[in-house]
């Protein structure tokens, strides 16, 4: 059995199709100080801590690496959905990608999904993850076993804890969830 905490990186300073890699806002700031105050209460201090590559999740971590005297692990796996280079066409194509099917994107989507799912899978220590959305989004819809690719909501610093025991995957605590969708 092993317990997992998937939180989503806090508020980012840029927009998707602003930046391909902004840092926290001031509110994001604010969220990754709540988030490791939450992950304080709850996390072993033998958990292992996993980030994606992308600033705004490593800086997200960071305060509760901090608090933990731990150092941050980045994990290429985690991050988040390749999506188009060109600023300019991401924010109409992350819009048909939260209204479509799992099945309908490319292979590099499926293969970055199995690599989420996989990586998961073979944790054998509790573990905390500080990544996306939609990292959260194909964990969901692995556990609903729906093919949408909108599965839930998680709120920026949102804290979803997660157990695992051999095939079997089940929640053990959601965070909060967004009034809307992605900012």
């Amino acid at each position: 059995m092993t317990d997992i905490w998937l939180v989503r990186h806090g508020e980012a300073a840029a927009s998707f199709d602003q930046d391909i890699d902004p840092p926290l806002s001031d509110l994001g700031r604010e969220q990754a100080a709540r988030s490791a105050e939450c992950l304080s209460q709850c996390v072993p201090d033998d958990a292992k801590l996993l980030t994606s590559p992308k600033l705004r999740a490593i800086q997200t971590g960071e305060p509760f690496a901090a608090l933990r005297e731990s150092a941050l692990d980045i994990d290429r796996r985690f991050i988040e959905l390749p999506s188009p280079g060109a600023l300019t066409e991401r924010k109409e194509w992350i819009q048909r990608v939260l209204k479509g099917r799992w099945s309908e994107l490319p292979a590099t989507v499926h293969s970055w999904q199995r690599d989420i799912l996989e990586a998961i899978q073979g944790l054998q220590a509790p573990t905390v993850i500080f990544s996306h959305f939609l990292v959260i989004n194909t964990v969901a819809a692995r556990m609903s076993g729906e093919d949408g690719v909108l599965q839930c909501l998680p709120a920026n610093g949102s804290v979803h804890h997660l157990r695992v025991e051999e095939g079997s995957w089940q929640w053990i605590a959601r965070g909060d969830m967004l009034q809307s969708v992605v900012n």
